[in-house]
């Protein structure tokens, strides 16, 4: 540790360093702050971050790295409120061609979090309730003409419990039309 004498904040190699985080309530009063070089600074709060497993210190780790980082809440549960309150400021907004080519760039060559994942099965009452959502809702033509399209070649086959929509039987039991 470091005498506060030696800091001195342009040129010295020291940083001042609060002993109880600010995410905690620390403040930079003396009796709260001692001195670090940089490297015993970024050090500090990782292993804070390690012990205590506060988020408020990871991001301090993090900024002090250069490492992007993204607020403590992230992963958290917002409350409907915030949620309604975040849709609405977003509402109408729409990103430049530059910011969508930028955001294409930092994707490339990641996968998707829900590749490989199965999803559940779309149960009776799903499709009830999903039906029921829809219904008087208008399609435009475009997109009565995009689901032509997409349909085309297709059969409507029944097993005598569910119905799909396929190119070919899909199985044994199957035979044409809905039920």
């Amino acid at each position: 540790m470091h005498l506060e004498e030696d800091w001195k904040p342009v040129g010295s190699g020291l940083e001042r360093h609060r002993i109880l985080p600010k995410h905690q309530g620390g403040t930079y009063a003396k009796s709260n702050c001692t001195y670090l070089t940089r490297r015993e600074h970024i050090l500090a709060h990782y292993l804070l971050w390690r012990i205590n497993g506060h988020d408020g210190d990871l991001n301090a780790w993090q900024r002090m790295k250069g490492v992007k980082c993204y607020p403590p809440r992230l992963g958290k549960t917002l409350s409907a409120e915030t949620k309604r309150k975040m849709s609405e400021a977003h509402k109408g907004k729409k990103h430049s061609e530059e910011a969508k080519r930028k955001m294409s760039e930092a994707l490339k060559g990641k996968i998707p979090w829900n590749k490989g994942k199965k999803l559940p099965p779309q149960t009776k009452e799903w499709k009830r309730k999903r039906g029921e959502a829809m219904k008087g809702k208008k399609c435009s033509e475009e997109t009565k003409r995009k689901i032509s399209e997409a349909n085309k070649g297709r059969t409507w086959w029944n097993n005598g419990e569910q119905t799909t929509l396929a190119h070919a039987c899909p199985g044994s039991g199957w035979k044409r039309g809905r039920m």
